[in-house]
C-alpha cells in the first residue's frame, strides 16, 4: 500500500512538470463594451501562450513576447508564482483567469 501511494504521488508530480500549451480560450467580454472582432483578437493572442514548469519549481510564462519567471508552488489546486496567485491546477489542466475592464479571459492549458 505504501509503495502504491508513493508511486501515485510521484506520477502526479511528474505530470505537473513540463511544457503546457493552450487547449481552450474563453473570452467573456461585455457585449456593450466590445465587438466580436475584439473578442476574436484577444482569443487569438492568448492561443500563443506557453507555460513551462521545471522540476526545481521554476515557472516560466511566455505571452505575446513577454516573459514572467518565478518560483511556483501548488497549494491544493492553487498555483502560485512568487507567492501570487497564477491559476488553478485540476484534472491535469492549468486554468488562468484574467480580468480586464471589458470582462474576463479564461485560458485552459494542457501538457504537451
Amino acid at each position: 500500500m505504501m509503495v502504491l501511494l508513493i508511486a501515485s504521488c510521484q506520477q502526479k508530480r511528474d505530470s505537473f512538470f513540463g511544457r503546457w500549451t493552450v487547449e481552450k480560450v474563453n473570452v467573456e467580454f461585455d457585449v456593450t463594451k466590445s465587438t466580436p472582432e475584439m473578442v476574436r483578437q484577444y482569443g487569438e493572442l492568448e492561443k500563443g501562450n506557453v507555460i513551462e514548469i521545471s522540476k526545481d519549481s521554476v515557472l516560466t510564462f511566455v505571452s505575446d513576447g513577454d516573459t514572467l519567471r518565478g518560483k511556483c508552488s501548488l497549494e491544493g489546486t492553487l498555483l502560485t508564482c512568487d507567492g501570487v496567485a497564477f491559476g488553478r491546477y485540476e484534472n491535469r489542466h492549468i486554468e488562468t483567469r484574467t480580468t480586464t475592464a471589458l470582462g474576463e479571459i479564461i485560458v485552459s492549458y494542457r501538457m504537451e
